[in-house]
């Protein structure tokens, strides 16, 4: 009797694991990241970008081809406050330095209650470093994949200081 019982539950183990289909070996893709695109001068295909999507401090900001990775969504809203990487996980801000000035180039840094980390996003579509008299600037208006962006003395009129935005919306994908 007792060799009856093992045999069923032997035959039992041995269907129950044909059955079973084999777990997945693919995950499904990452959501895409959600935020805002910031595009110099109103170019929908360029976009302001952390370089090589290296998410630490001192990193530069550059352009680059628009490509809906992480390196590119931003939180930003009209008025006062900080211009934010939406990637999931990260707190970098845009950061123009301990000495703004002239020609300085922006990167990220953890975001923290400074000077250098507040903006003001204008009506006219320019993004000011707050009480300082600078603007995010490109230079020469160089659309250049790697052209590294700035701060210079906002100027009326400046193009090169214009940047729009796309909100990114996110979508969901079925497993």
């Amino acid at each position: 009797m007792l060799a009856n019982t093992l045999a069923a539950f032997a035959t039992l183990a041995l269907v129950s694991a044909q059955s079973c289909p084999p777990p997945s070996s693919t995950t499904p893709p990452p959501p895409p990241p959600t935020g805002t695109v910031l595009h110099p001068n109103g170019d929908a295909g360029k976009c302001l970008d952390v370089q090589g999507a290296n998410f630490a401090n001192g990193t530069p900001v550059q352009i680059w081809d628009c490509n809906g990775t992480p390196a590119q969504a931003w939180t930003l809203q009209r008025g006062a406050g900080k211009v934010k990487l939406s990637a999931n996980g990260t707190n970098f801000c845009l950061d123009a330095g301990t000495n703004p000035g002239n020609g300085v180039g922006m990167k990220i840094w953890s975001c923290v209650d400074v000077p250098q980390q507040n903006w003001f996003y204008t009506g006219d579509n320019r993004i000011a470093l707050t009480g300082q008299g600078f603007c995010l600037d490109l230079p020469s208006g160089n659309k250049n994949n790697g052209n590294r962006v700035q701060i210079w003395q906002c100027g009326t009129g400046n193009n090169n200081q214009v940047w729009t935005t796309n909100v990114i919306r996110r979508r969901y994908y079925r497993g």
